[in-house]
């Protein structure tokens, strides 16, 4: 009977889990910033996995977690929330940031996006309203 209960806990454990992660594509990722446009729109590449704060990464990032985001590169860094949405949008907010001196802080992505994720690519584009 312990057996079959200790299953029972794992396997819906288990499904949440995935339900989750079907839910929310974007939590647990970390992305590089490769190109951001002038219509505020952003290209990203898939990258590891950034371990705040004892990793400084030395390119320009974005990372989600369950519901914060973190952005910036090695002189800058902010730490904001994001919100999903259906039809594959994403409203983020800027948060707390700080920043090391003689540094040029990056442009951030703040709004509602529509994102499309493509094997290791992501693209950000803004909704207009």
């Amino acid at each position: 009977m312990k057996k079959l209960l200790l299953t029972v806990i794992i396997a819906t454990f288990s499904l949440l889990s995935t339900a989750n992660a079907q839910t929310n594509p974007l939590a647990k990722t970390t992305w590089e910033v490769e190109k951001m446009n002038d219509d505020g729109s952003a290209i990203l590449k898939k990258a590891k996995w950034i371990k705040f704060p004892d990793e400084q990464p030395k390119f320009y990032f974005l990372q989600f977690e369950d519901r914060k985001i973190h952005n910036g590169n090695s002189c800058f860094h902010m730490i904001g929330t994001y919100s999903m949405y259906e039809n594959n949008q994403v409203d983020i907010s800027e948060g707390s940031a700080d920043m090391s001196s003689g540094c040029d802080e990056p442009k951030t992505l703040n709004g509602t996006y529509q994102f499309k994720i493509d094997k290791d690519r992501l693209e950000l584009t803004p909704v207009k309203n």
